[in-house]
């Protein structure tokens, strides 16, 4: 069986990576992709829209190389779309949680229940889209619940969507994040649905039945990994060459390898990139961090870092104190994402020193280093200041004796 992977110009800014180059779970999604729909039984052939009026469809997967789906969905897909009484059958989505707060700012096809996919299987030779009928699918499997003072938004707790069942359209920045939380999602969604032999063999290997115990023996910590014994592991992906420092904890994320985890740290419902480095004391919670980035003090909240960041002792803000929901950059201009809580993309290669505040939903191009005022920041001192000592104002960036 054949799957055709039509070729797009999708690029993702502030990296300017194209869509198929964006990490999920740091892998590439093209890479991503060929690998699950290899483990189905398809073959990827990628090629350009115009040439699919060549091939012979019959049995054959048809989607854009800007997709992302769990194999949970992809099955789902396939038995949905095998049983359908059509020559092609379209993938979609029924509005639900999910849909709210992951697939969101999709660049599709949708009405008030719905939101359509460039994902089909198609049974007849020809791809005629006209003649596409769509398999809804619901994502929604399990929830979970956050908590906050009910005057940040408005009820002391949230609930958020796990599921394995996911897909996303990798068309804009925000997707970054999103793409991957649903992919990590997808990992505690399979731990929700183990089987009794399974869930047996994690009480055995966690030899008892506290949840901590439980959700240590559900991490996978490879070999080549150092892992401090005083550090808290939980649901979470360690690869080989990384390491975790004393009293860090690790919960439900994926360490990608040769990283480093530094003393006290915290990385929560977050991916960490190989060789990137998370100073000490520092919380890393819903972000995603590139290969090589490099992250002081924090915390760093619903964010995405570049390659080769590095980001000293700043804020990406992400939430707005007057409780309205965060605004973005889009392909066609600044849209409203419905949440609550959104941080900042820090382009590849990007530096941010210590002492900025970023408004929230803000993208930092590659390449760029950013400085706080001068005014704000103290360049010399006096050499009288060791003899009078006392009080010493920073005004234009000069420490005087008196304003």
């Amino acid at each position: 069986m054949k799957a055709f992977i039509i070729k797009t110009n999708t690029v993702i800014p502030p990296f300017n990576d194209h869509c198929g180059d964006i990490l999920i779970l740091n892998e590439r999604l093209r890479d991503y992709q060929a690998r699950v729909l290899a483990e189905a039984g398809f073959e990827s052939v990628r090629l350009e829209s115009a040439a699919l009026k060549d091939e012979n469809l019959s049995g054959a997967l048809v989607l854009t190389d800007d997709i992302f789906f769990t194999p949970e969905f992809l099955a789902e897909f396939l038995k949905r779309a095998m049983a359908a009484d059509a020559p092609l059958v379209r993938a979609a989505l029924e509005k639900t949680l999910f849909t709210k707060q992951i697939a969101i700012l999709q660049r599709l096809k949708e009405n008030e229940s719905v939101m359509e996919y460039p994902l089909y299987y198609s049974k007849a030779p020809v791809f005629e889209e006209s003649r596409a009928k769509n398999a809804v699918i619901n994502p929604d499997e399990f929830y979970e619940s956050g908590h906050f003072p009910d005057h940040m938004i408005g009820k002391d707790h949230f609930k958020f969507c796990v599921t394995s069942k996911a897909v996303v359209r990798v068309c804009e920045p925000i997707h970054i994040a999103m793409v991957n939380m649903a992919a990590n999602f997808a990992r505690l969604a399979r731990f929700r649905k183990l089987g009794a032999a399974a869930k047996l063999g994690v009480l055995f290997r966690a030899r008892s039945i506290s949840e901590a115990k439980i959700l240590g023996a559900l991490s996978v910590i490879e070999k080549g990994a150092k892992v401090h014994p005083t550090a808290v592991i939980e649901g979470s992906v360690i690869k080989s060459g990384a390491v975790v420092g004393a009293y860090a904890v690790v919960r439900f994320s994926v360490i990608g390898g040769g990283a480093y985890i530094d003393d006290h740290s915290a990385v929560k419902f977050s991916v960490v990139g190989e060789k990137a480095y998370i100073a000490n004391n520092n919380v890393i919670f819903f972000s995603v961090v590139y290969p090589r980035a490099f992250l002081i003090s924090g915390p760093y909240q619903f964010s995405c870092f570049g390659y080769d960041s590095a980001v000293m002792n700043s804020i990406p803000s992400d939430y707005r104190l007057d409780g309205k929901t965060i605004s973005v950059m889009c392909s066609d201009g600044v849209k409203d994402t419905g949440l609550r809580f959104a941080g900042s993309i820090i382009g590849h290669r990007t530096k941010i020193a210590a002492g900025l505040i970023i408004a929230p939903g803000r993208m930092i191009p590659n390449d760029v280093t950013l400085y706080p005022d001068p005014a704000m920041v103290v360049n010399k001192v006096p050499e009288s200041a060791a003899e009078k000592k006392g009080t010493w104002f920073l005004t234009g960036g000069k420490l005087v004796d008196k304003i």
